[in-house]
């Protein structure tokens, strides 16, 4: 087969069969998911592991699971194994496993898929291409010779037969592991099983790659340890997951942006799911790909169902369907980071460190950089300097990059870090960072870690820090808060300082009143108001005076937020339905009348 051929990416990057273990172990949100791999073809789990052990060389794939003790995807694999438990049988080297030959059932998988679309942006990216069913201008649906292939023999004797074989790379796949383990066999067998597989001898190629349902490792690695008896796998996994690349060590993630484009035509191609404006497709694949908890065949089944209604998509009926809130604009983060009012030096900082960033990332590609510089930021300055806003661009900006998949935020505050009893805020912690993985973890007025008592504060620091090292290709911090209070932060734990650089310390310094002033206006036009002329001098000196009058506490473009707000709810008393009237000064609130 091609060597790149029916591969999808997100289970293929999970194998991590470059790391030489024995034993691997898979999880995360995709583990219980369908595929649509690069050829186009819908497929299981099952399908998508055969293909990428079959590219990485594995001649022979079995697969085991808690209803079913041996079944396949090829003939060959499932003779080859029949053949040597049979042949262990006649030896007298393990129970009997009789009938597989005559037990063995077929039950077909979905056997047809369209060839790869045609670019689905004509030249000039206007107008759409027609409508194509699959077995039309494409042709290239194909017979999948694969079948499922179940063979009626006991567990533990197929376990045994696996460590015998030496001469062919075979791989033993265990789904629905949980399962596995709770209800196969005796945990005696099955420990002293995974205790000798754990350590075979390096001539053996093969691999057994047991896959859980769990979000995380560290979940997994739970629910391994409570099973009492196969400690050995929670160690493999820790060892995996402890290494440089953390997580990705056996993660199979959610579908990226690449494979949804190939869902979207495969509904298109199969269902006759109609496409309202080419012109926005990319727009639409980018939102569906940046929504999160959402597996691959719960897109496809809504794709389907719009096709079955006879509704296209567009971004207008994804808002209607309560899928997304709304289409990314079609401009770069760099370019909206830009436009942004005031924040001058933090643009220049901000550019000088994506540009360092996208220049590490081409040599890390390229094999020329083996350890990259820090990504993790710190921005200090007081309230409303846009320190959220810009997190917000920078998460976009790594994703357009490349450097992260998502570039999602997650901002929890810093107490939702710190647990209630011993051991508890290692767990918030942890949840927090899962959250952020493949994105940004936002954490404002980060200091109140530092000054939490009774030490729980420093444990969520010391588990941060663990998840940063694991967790660096994945994951980028950004603690925010007052300049002197991120001083101290940054000097409570060692760890601190080297996973925050001084380099990538930003300061945000408060706005000034010009500033000030171009946000209030734009507020007020985003709220859909007008003024009158003789408005803005009187709100310029008001903005002024505040900005004279201002402490530790004022809030920058807060202060601009509320100011809007009152003017609003005193000309809406004022002009009660008239919603053409203008605000004119008599609608500034008296509270303000002191700084004008």
């Amino acid at each position: 087969m091609s060597q790149a051929a029916a591969l999808v990416p997100r289970v293929a990057d999970a194998l991590t069969l470059a790391a030489g273990d024995p034993l691997i172990v898979l999880f995360g949100r995709g583990a219980s998911d369908k595929f649509v791999g690069t050829d186009y073809r819908e497929c299981t789990l099952e399908e998508a592991l055969w293909d990428a052990l079959h590219v990485a060389g594995y001649q022979r794939v079995v697969f085991t699971s808690a209803s079913t003790p041996a079944y396949f995807l090829d003939e060959e694999s499932r003779d080859f194994i029949s053949h040597n438990v049979r042949s262990s049988d006649r030896q007298g080297k393990g129970p009997r496993a009789g009938g597989s030959r005559a037990a063995a059932k077929r039950a077909t998988f979905d056997t047809h898929h369209p060839g790869p679309p045609t670019d689905p942006t004509p030249p000039g990216g206007a107008g759409r291409p027609a409508e194509t069913s699959a077995t039309g201008a494409f042709g290239l649906i194909q017979s999948d010779p694969r079948r499922k292939l179940v063979l009626n023999a006991d567990v533990l004797p197929l376990l045994k037969t696996f460590l015998r074989i030496r001469d062919t790379p075979t791989a033993l796949v265990i789904v629905r592991a949980g399962d596995f383990l709770r209800f196969n066999g005796t945990e005696r067998e099955f420990a002293e099983w995974f205790a000798r597989w754990s350590h075979t001898p390096t001539a053996v190629d093969n691999v057994c790659i047991l896959v859980f349902t769990e979000r995380s490792g560290a979940q997994a690695g739970d629910f391994i340890r409570s099973l009492g008896y196969v400690n050995v796998l929670a160690d493999c996994l820790e060892r995996q997951t402890a290494r440089p690349a953390g997580h990705l060590a056996g993660e199979i993630i959610e579908p990226d942006a690449a494979e949804i484009e190939r869902m979207v035509h495969l509904v298109r191609l199969r269902d006759k799911l109609r496409i309202a404006d080419w012109r926005e497709f990319d727009r639409i694949v980018a939102a569906l790909a940046a929504q999160r908890d959402v597996p691959g065949y719960v897109w496809v089944r809504r794709l389907r169902r719009l096709a079955r209604l006879g509704l296209a998509l567009s971004e207008r009926e994804l808002r209607a369907q309560g899928w997304v809130e709304s289409l990314p604009s079609g401009q770069s983060a760099w370019d909206r980071l830009t436009e942004l009012t005031g924040l001058d030096a933090v643009k220049d900082h901000i550019d000088r460190l994506r540009w360092r960033a996208e220049a590490e990332a081409k040599r890390r590609r390229e094999g020329l950089l083996r350890e990259p510089g820090s990504l993790h930021l710190v921005f200090t300055g007081g309230p409303g300097t846009g320190k959220t806003t810009v997190a917000r661009l920078v998460g976009e900006l790594y994703r357009e990059l490349g450097i992260l998949r998502r570039g999602h935020v997650h901002a929890p505050e810093a107490s939702d870090l710190i647990g209630m009893y011993v051991g508890h805020t290692a767990v918030q912690t942890s949840r927090a960072v899962d959250e952020a993985l493949d994105g940004v973890l936002f954490i404002d007025e980060a200091y109140r870690l530092s000054e939490a008592p009774g030490g729980y504060g420093q444990e969520a620091i010391d588990t941060l820090i663990t998840r940063m090292d694991n967790e660096r290709d994945r994951l980028v911090v950004i603690v925010a808060g007052y300049p002197d209070k991120m001083d101290a932060f940054l000097r409570s734990n060692p760890g601190l300082p080297r996973r925050f650089p001084r380099g990538n310390i930003i300061t945000f310094p408060d706005y000034e009143p010009d500033a000030l002033f171009t946000i209030l206006l734009g507020m007020l036009r985003d709220r859909g108001l007008s003024w009158v002329p003789e408005l803005e001098p009187l709100l310029q000196r008001v903005v002024s005076g505040m900005y004279a009058a201002r402490d530790e506490s004022f809030g920058n473009a807060g202060e601009m937020r509320n100011l809007v707000q009152e003017l609003e709810t005193n000309w809406a008393r004022r002009v009660r339905a008239d919603i053409a009237e203008p605000v004119t000064p008599d609608d500034l609130p008296g509270s303000y009348r002191r700084f004008g």
